[in-house]
């Protein structure tokens, strides 16, 4: 059964444009929650500082061993911060990795340089598009059903 003009069936359009949309609800899902549970470390050499810092939080966990605080007080600060640093370069490049692993190699990880800013960013998209997107697909379905296709 042919649609107008000997095009595909209209119910066949349909239910593969509502497959292609969920596909990106999907994708779109998949990638803000993986960003959203990444996590950089770094740890000092002796292991007696480790840093976790997350996209929401540059120092999420901040361990310092007690034999640490024996190291003048410039020193420490300054291992931190690059502790610090270190941590932020790591969870860029998870950022990085998963960005590929869900978009391909000519996804948009090369325009991401802050995780937190790009979370953020996709997690306004996905309200900007998820609402009305579920609700095209819930109209686009009960025209469906409407029209027995």
């Amino acid at each position: 059964m042919t649609g107008p003009n000997g095009s595909a069936p209209t119910g066949d359009v349909m239910a593969q444009l509502m497959e292609r949309m969920r596909e990106q609800l999907n994708r779109g899902e998949e990638l803000r929650t993986r960003l959203a549970g990444l996590t950089g470390r770094a740890e000092s050499e002796d292991g007696l500082v480790r840093v976790t810092c997350t996209a929401e939080d540059p120092a999420h966990e901040l361990h310092i061993d007690p034999r640490a605080l024996r190291l003048p007080a410039a020193e420490l600060a300054e291992l931190l911060g690059d502790l610090l640093r270190k941590a932020r370069a790591d969870l860029q490049r998870e950022t990085g990795e998963a960005l590929r692993e869900l978009t391909g190699p000519a996804g948009p990880e090369a325009l991401v340089h802050d995780p937190a800013a790009a979370q953020a960013k996709l997690a306004q998209l996905n309200d900007l598009v998820s609402g009305p997107l579920r609700e095209s697909t819930q109209m686009l379905e009960r025209l469906r059903r409407q029209l027995g296709v």
